[in-house]
């Protein structure tokens, strides 16, 4: 990771990038604003807000900024504005102490690079490139959302919590002696109550900006932007119920079982980071674990 002592050393470092790239901006991978920015003038400003490039009304699924921070590498994702086919590629660097992303955007529409757009419209093309992008941040076998998209998302739904104000829930699921489905009934009928316990996560978050995704092996972590935590056990204690009274079937053979929730909240005032506020929901699903199972904690 570059590390600079300030702005102008920045520029400097980012100049030698100009010929080599469409357009080269540094982002807060956090806070989404693009802080500054070299070549294609005309169509960005700096202190904007780096998804607007891409005429989303929303920031990336797939964001590889986030990602860079967070791996503390470089990463490369392919996007389209409705014009253009970019690669994009993000690499952190550190300013002043603190860790930003240098985006580095190459046009390669007329590369082939993503094939078999010839013809194609722009409803079509956006829907090929969306589903690459989400391609890279869904669960093959639940069809949510994975832990990469955990990692990336939560800080940035925890950061909206301390700039906007507001509350965050979140509930942490494990499905209950999954192992023992596991070993007795085999790994098939194991993956069959995995993907129906994530339709049921998904059947019952409906708000926009709720999300769920698959932690790992049997953990399920769903996330509630702007839900106190009374509704979040509400939602929690639907979800126990709808599991517990489900029937799981494989080939003639039938299993049910239960889930242990952890629930917990993020305030303005609270001011965790991801990985604390993580820790928290653990803390308390592992509670709920030790008393009994098939149970919430909060």
């Amino acid at each position: 990771m570059s590390e600079m002592e300030n702005p102008q050393q920045l520029m400097q470092f980012l100049q030698q990038f100009e010929k080599m790239y469409n357009l080269v901006r540094v982002v807060d991978p956090l806070a989404k604003r693009v802080i500054s920015i070299t070549g294609c003038s005309a169509e960005m400003i700096e202190d904007s807000i780096c998804y607007e490039f891409w005429e989303k009304n929303s920031h990336c699924a797939n964001c590889v900024s986030m990602r860079a921070a967070n791996e503390n590498d470089t990463f490369v994702k392919i996007e389209y504005n409705q014009d253009k086919i970019f690669m994009v590629m993000a690499t952190p660097v550190i300013l002043s102490g603190r860790t930003y992303i240098v985006e580095m955007l190459k046009d390669v529409s007329e590369t082939g690079i993503v094939p078999d757009l010839k013809g194609k419209s722009v409803e079509e093309i956006n829907q090929i490139i969306e589903s690459l992008n989400q391609a890279a941040i869904t669960d093959e076998l639940t069809q949510v959302y994975n832990r990469r998209f955990i990692n990336e998302k939560l800080p940035i739904d925890l950061y909206a919590v301390v700039l906007n104000g507001g509350v965050l829930s979140a509930i942490l699921i494990d499905i209950d002696d999954f192992k023992q489905i596991n070993d007795t009934y085999g790994h098939s009928m194991g993956d069959s109550v995995l993907q129906k316990v994530a339709g049921i996560l998904k059947n019952n978050i409906q708000r926009k900006g709720d999300w769920v995704a698959r932690y790992g092996g049997d953990e399920f972590l769903v996330v509630l932007p702007d839900a106190d935590l009374k509704n979040a056990r509400k939602i929690a204690e639907r979800i126990r119920q709808q599991v517990e009274q489900e029937t799981f079937e494989l080939r003639g053979g039938t299993v049910s079982t239960t889930i242990s929730c952890g629930v917990s909240s993020a305030n303005p005032e609270d001011g965790s980071s991801a990985v604390d506020f993580f820790d928290r929901l653990d803390q308390k699903l592992y509670q709920g674990k030790h008393s009994g199972k098939n149970s919430i904690s909060s």
